[in-house]
């Protein structure tokens, strides 16, 4: 009775598009790369919610490279087109850029933007939708620079602008040891040894290539780890052209409580990567319809 019931639940139209409860998530762990030296694979990402604390502007932009952990940020009061491009450019114009990870913003996802990737031979890849773990390691770096800039604002340490409590705490982050590569992002990316460990304790003898290559095994096995854990609770599945499927309807703030949480069935076009499939949809923008498979549930039959 048990396998008839799960059997009619899981091919039950209405029931897959409403309930919030399913069954294990597809799709195992991936990432882009990995790096091997720095600029080769950068992401970009923004935060809102600042306005008011002693600044007019209201939004922190973030460029992390990959390898180094390094981070650039800037600060503005909106998400346009030339705010993301105002960050990305001096870094661009002194290092070769090769691949820049974004989410979908419209400020990113713009024509703008797409001319100024193209005239500086940076290839732009966009994250698929609703879906902040395609951009991770933006996503921490968001958390951790967030909560330090909110733990120096509320505990009195400082008291001028959100904007430039933001510049110091992105300089103490560069120059911190970082817990996957071992190494500080100011040092991996410059070879400058961060002042802020006590000087007894520094080596006095190191090796930047040698050091570039242990921070390349300790984030490879940290990676390794991290996809050994994840992959447990996960569904293998490869989705195929013109399968069938069920996506969720946006994220889960933006829906009202009674909308449908996914829609569809909906035709796959093209797998993507690994984890990432172009699905057929209303969508004008093709980056738009661009799913991570964990976000993807196949039409199921009775028969199945």
């Amino acid at each position: 009775m048990d396998t008839i019931i799960h059997q009619f639940g899981s091919a039950c139209e209405v029931c897959i598009k409403n309930k919030s409860r399913r069954s294990q998530q597809i799709g195992l762990l991936s990432k882009l790369g990995p790096a091997t030296k720095p600029y080769e694979i950068m992401s970009i990402d923004s935060v809102g919610g600042f306005g008011g604390n002693k600044s007019t502007k209201k939004y922190l932009h973030m460029l992390a490279d990959h390898f180094t952990r390094y981070a650039f940020i800037s600060t503005s009061k909106g998400q346009n087109a030339r705010d993301f491009i105002s960050l990305i450019d001096p870094v661009a114009k002194q290092h070769q850029i090769k691949i820049i990870l974004a989410d979908q913003y419209t400020g990113i996802n713009s024509k703008e933007v797409k001319n100024y990737m193209k005239s500086m031979n940076i290839t732009l890849i966009f994250t698929s939708v609703d879906c902040p773990e395609s951009n991770g390691l933006n996503e921490r770096l968001n958390q951790t620079l967030v909560n330090r800039i909110r733990c120096k604002i509320n505990s009195g340490e400082e008291r001028g602008a959100w904007s430039k409590i933001a510049e110091k705490c992105i300089r103490e982050y560069n120059r911190t040891t970082h817990s996957v590569t071992k190494f500080s992002p100011v040092y991996l990316l410059n070879g400058i040894k961060s002042n802020i460990v006590p000087t007894e304790l520094q080596e006095n003898n190191y090796n930047l290539k040698a050091d570039r290559d242990k921070a390349l095994k300790n984030s490879t096995n940290n990676y390794e780890k991290n996809k050994k854990r994840v992959d447990r609770t996960r569904i293998d599945h490869t989705f195929q052209e013109n399968d069938l499927d069920y996506i969720e309807n946006g994220n889960k703030m933006n829906r009202n409580k009674l909308d449908e949480i996914r829609s569809g069935p909906f035709r796959i076009i093209k797998k993507v990567s690994n984890t990432i499939y172009e699905v057929e949809g209303p969508k004008k923008r093709k980056e738009i319809n661009f799913y991570h498979s964990s976000k993807l549930i196949p039409v199921k039959r009775m028969s199945q």
